[in-house]
């Protein structure tokens, strides 16, 4: 009853100081707006390319897709805008951006307009199309029957929860490039569905960014021991010595090796756990040997994902893992002085890296089938 009283006084005061028609103003019926939920941002000379689609609704009404040239991006807006029959623009549901390779060596363009947008929100998921652009996934993927939206919906569910589990919006890119100078982009590329009949797309990993600007991609299971050390790795499937293990949890950790008051290197912990889902061979997990065996050949293969990580990075002078934030964060006196020289010192620094791992569940291959009733 008091939150109602107020908005009702509220209401009754703005009539008295002119707000009630810029609120009600602000009002639009959802039969009158295109609500956008994907939208794609090319590059092209002199100009972008922008194009979207409205995904289906509850309404059922048909999926609107389309695409303009400008010499901006705002112009580009304004040219669908005026395309537009059905009504008018709607980007604050928009769901999923995608930017195409050629966009995306200029990402820090596209990032400065989608931060001074006021219609897109700025938790909006982020992806780098590899290889390609933008424009016909956004227009043709999903076929007829489909659309990119949900493609991209089911792609942000995979990510999540069965590839590298990281999964940065514009806010969290925004963030570590005004932090760190670098930041990690979700990858995908398009892709014929396995029927042929469509465009659909798959993740590709992560997309690197360094001072807004793409310089690399890290790929495959390198992707996973990156999006552990920024806190987010998935339940990824990994072949390890004739087992298929599922990772259960993946964490990373830093510490600094100090000279005095030098910096002399990092070492870089990586500690994985997994439970056996399938075996191709016959081992005996309830033997220690066997057991330990298996476990240090995970922690071989995560200490060689970590390594491939470290190597782009080190390799483009990318910090995307924000190591020189967690320096300033632990040690902010000592950063102090290492920071003017980060940039030349980090490319060449000495990193060791070592890694741990453990099978928690075995479900019932510490006692083989095949050898079930012997003796």
């Amino acid at each position: 009853m008091r939150r109602a009283a107020a908005f009702l006084l509220a209401l009754a005061l703005s009539g008295l100081s002119g707000c009630s028609r810029a609120l009600l103003g602000n009002y639009r019926n959802i039969e009158e707006l295109q609500v956008i939920q994907t939208l794609g941002l090319d590059g092209r000379e002199g100009g972008v390319f922008v194009s979207f689609s409205t995904g289906r609704d509850a309404s059922g009404r048909e999926v609107v897709r389309m695409g303009a040239e400008g010499e901006s991006i705002s112009g580009a807006m304004q040219a669908l805008q005026g395309y537009s029959v059905s009504g008018e623009l709607f980007f604050s549901n928009t769901g999923y951006i995608l930017l195409g390779e050629e966009a995306a060596r200029d990402a820090g363009s596209c990032l400065d307009y989608i931060e001074r947008a006021s219609e897109i929100r700025l938790d909006t998921p982020l992806f780098v199309v590899r290889g390609a652009e933008a424009g016909p996934l956004v227009t043709a993927g999903g076929g007829e029957d489909g659309d990119i939206t949900e493609i991209m919906s089911s792609l942000e569910r995979f990510i999540e929860r069965r590839a590298a589990g990281y999964l940065p919006t514009c806010a969290d890119i925004a963030r570590s490039l005004a932090r760190s100078g670098a930041a990690l982009v979700c990858a995908i590329a398009p892709a014929r569905a396995p029927d042929g009949d469509y465009l659909t797309a798959v993740s590709r990993g992560y997309a690197v960014l360094r001072d807004g600007e793409l310089c690399g991609y890290v790929e495959g299971d390198a992707a996973l021991a990156a999006a552990a050390f920024l806190g987010g790795a998935g339940e990824k499937y990994v072949e390890v010595d004739g087992m298929t293990l599922k990772l259960i949890s993946c964490g990373a950790r830093m510490e600094p090796v100090w000279d005095g008051g030098e910096l002399a290197g990092l070492e870089m912990a990586l500690e994985v756990q997994a439970s056996v889902i399938e075996a191709r061979s016959e081992r005996d997990l309830n033997d220690e040997q066997e057991r330990s065996a298996l476990e240090e050949a995970l922690a071989g293969t995560a200490a060689g994902w970590m390594r491939e990580v470290l190597d782009v990075s080190q390799g483009t002078g990318a910090d995307f893992l924000g190591l020189g934030a967690e320096l300033e964060r632990r040690f902010p006196a000592r950063w102090r002085d290492i920071s003017p020289q980060w940039d030349e010192l980090f490319p060449g620094l000495e990193i060791e890296l070592s890694a741990g791992a453990s099978v928690l569940r075995s479900y019932g291959f510490d006692s083989p089938p095949s050898r079930a009733g012997e003796g």
